[in-house]
């Protein structure tokens, strides 16, 4: 009985549905499950940090720890923070019950949130985790793809230590200094809903497959229905 209630769902979380508070709320079950997959596998390597970046998904903009990745219709923002990371500086969340969800993360160690908002026919996703954040603004039909497409990225990145240490020492000022929040790419006043009207140009009807997450989604629930 319980693995059929994993499996259901599994089953409403890699399919398209209706996105209420009580749909996203079945869905809790699922999100563990994909933050607790332990992903050995890494093709991104950046200065100080690497992560998996899920087939299908492509980087189309990077600067100063801001990546700009784009997978099946949906641009995403990523930033993230090594300067947190280097001084173990953990962010204090709160449920925010204004949002459409809104969810503490609390994982193998691992902290951050989740929070949903629907803006007009389309739904904003900001996702903080290990240090790192994630944001998007997707079609009602892509929240569940989008979710898991960051889970993987996020629980994934592994930090370089040595690296950061010298980065740090050798920038000491400026990192103490800045106030570091998620930057898009070439900082200037553009907003991020101006960066999705210049990178989200592709025709909304095509569809990429992202054969990976969907292999690791098949692995997935063959291993909860063992």
């Amino acid at each position: 009985m319980k693995k059929l209630s994993v499996l259901i769902c599994l089953s409403f979380f890699l399919t398209g549905c209706t996105v209420s508070k009580v749909d996203l709320d079945s869905k809790e079950k699922a999100l563990e499950i994909a933050l607790n997959k332990d992903i050995e596998l890494f093709n991104r390597v950046s200065i100080g940090y690497k992560y998996y970046l899920p087939r299908g998904m492509t980087i189309i903009d990077y600067e100063n720890y801001n990546e700009v990745l784009y997978s099946n219709t949906t641009t995403y923002y990523l930033y993230v923070d090594i300067t947190s990371y280097h001084y173990k500086k953990e962010k204090q969340y709160e449920i925010d019950n204004s949002k459409q969800y809104s969810k503490i993360l609390n994982y193998d160690g691992k902290t951050g949130y989740l929070e949903i908002d629907k803006q007009n026919d389309k739904y904003y996703i900001l996702y903080e985790y290990n240090y790192a954040k994630i944001e998007a603004i997707v079609k009602e039909k892509n929240i569940n793809e989008a979710i898991l497409n960051m889970s993987y990225i996020l629980s994934s990145i592994k930090y370089n230590d040595v690296v950061i240490k010298n980065i740090i020492g050798e920038n000491v000022l400026d990192f103490k200094e800045e106030k570091y929040t998620i930057k898009k790419p070439k900082q200037n006043d553009k907003t991020f809903l101006d960066y999705v009207n210049i990178y989200d140009k592709y025709n909304d009807e095509e569809e990429i497959e992202d054969t990976d997450t969907i292999k690791q989604n098949n692995e997935t629930l063959e291993e909860v229905t063992k």
